[in-house]
């Protein structure tokens, strides 16, 4: 349900750009003037949705509407402020925030829970040994995430929801499962190099999900 709604969100914003854009090409309305000068609510939008994804990502998100609110403002000559100064600075502190409440609230889990990663500004690499694999759901956001299930085993069926915004996800697959790519890319896509080696009933790895403006790779 949540994967829906962000997905309906993300496309009203599209139709509602594209539409300003075609408005503009018949003189209807100077939508390039407005997004000139409204262009980081798209930065505000990016937070939005990296909450609607994963609501224990709230520091990430409250950064991106936090930077994106600043250069409004500032497109709008309200402050006179660099956002780049207090950017990095952020972001910093932003990370301390996320291991301290990440280390606080961690709880004891087996190998066949859900294995989820997140990479936003930066980079998370992980593999899953599991004798049991179920599911899991990876997050880009202008980051690269890469899960490698070649140990792990899938007794029937598994679902890794995948979820990237300007980023790139990228998964390993073992050689005795079958694919099935069921994402919505949009301005982006997903490239499935895997080698398939088991028959037809072999264990199914659904990938579903949203790219935007990104790309996934699937491989062994």
């Amino acid at each position: 349900m949540k994967a829906q709604f962000t997905r309906i969100i993300t496309g009203i914003a599209i139709i509602a750009v594209g539409t300003g854009f075609l408005l503009d090409a018949f003189n209807v309305i100077d939508f390039g003037s407005f997004m000139g000068s409204w262009w980081p609510v798209a930065v505000i939008f990016a937070g939005v949705l990296v909450w609607l994804n994963d609501a224990k990502n709230y520091f990430w998100s409250l950064l991106l509407v936090g930077v994106g609110i600043l250069f409004q403002l500032r497109e709008l000559d309200i402050v006179d402020v660099n956002p780049w100064q207090i950017f990095w600075p952020l972001v910093i502190i932003t990370v301390g925030l996320s291991i301290v409440f990440k280390r606080a609230t961690r709880t004891s889990a087996s190998k066949s829970d859900r294995d989820d990663v997140t990479a936003i500004l930066g980079g998370s690499d992980q593999k899953n040994t599991s004798d049991d694999f179920k599911g899991s759901k990876l997050t880009a956001v202008m980051g690269g995430a890469k899960l490698d299930l070649r140990k792990a085993t899938i007794k029937k069926e598994a679902t890794v929801e995948v979820f990237a915004l300007c980023g790139g996800i990228e998964l390993v697959v073992p050689r005795e499962i079958t694919v099935r790519n069921q994402t919505s890319a949009i301005l982006g896509g997903v490239e499935d190099k895997s080698e398939r080696e088991g028959g037809k009933n072999a264990p199914v790895l659904y990938i579903t999900g949203d790219v935007i403006m990104s790309g996934v790779e699937i491989k062994n």
